[in-house]
């Protein structure tokens, strides 16, 4: 018997633990595509994803990452301290069959780039609950990098602005749920 919506966005949760057994790519396009009917407002939608499942386009993403990382930090980096950074990246980003790049169009106007995020959020949710349906794991890292406008460049991905890099693998374990606010913390009448 399939889960309804309401039980899949309540036992959803972020799998940092990398199974590295392969998974079909066919899974893959199926949950982007059905991912796809997130709302936007646009003519057109305003997302991207580049799908890294091969080791050299995973290394790629590593190396941008570090040479932001160096950026940042105004002077070069040393030679141990760029093999840590590499390495963790690494375990996060090589390690899990699948490593997905989301970015979203960026024009210059406040409005529709506000539009354009919270489109593509959208989006970001649709494939961490389709994943969750089919077995699958993923985790949503925003870091530093992503608000680099070089490591668009150096990916070849101008124009755009990273909204997350997902991380996608087999769930294996399931880590016990955040604890959430009562809803009367966060929700309110307007007359109140």
């Amino acid at each position: 018997m399939s889960k309804n919506i309401s039980e899949v966005i309540m036992e959803r949760r972020s799998i940092k633990q990398v199974d590295e057994t392969p998974i079909e790519r066919a899974v893959i396009n199926d949950i982007l595509e059905k991912s796809a009917f997130a709302p936007f407002h646009s003519k057109i939608e305003p997302w991207h994803v580049a799908v890294l499942s091969t080791e050299a386009e995973k290394r790629r993403f590593v190396e941008a990452i570090v040479n932001s990382m160096e950026r940042m930090q105004g002077e070069p980096l040393t030679h141990e301290r760029r093999e840590q950074i590499r390495a963790g990246n690494e375990r996060k980003i090589v390690a899990p069959p699948y490593t997905l790049i989301v970015t979203t169009d960026i024009i210059g106007s406040g409005k529709k780039d506000f539009e354009a995020i919270a489109a593509t959020s959208a989006l970001i949710q649709n494939i961490q609950l389709l994943a969750w349906e089919v077995g699958l794991g993923v985790l949503w890292r925003t870091n530093n990098f992503i608000f680099d406008p070089d490591v668009v460049t150096e990916l070849g991905l101008d124009g755009q602005q990273i909204v997350g890099c997902l991380q996608i693998t087999r769930v294996n374990e399931i880590p016990d749920a955040k604890p959430r606010r009562a809803m009367n913390e966060w929700v309110k009448n307007l007359g109140e």
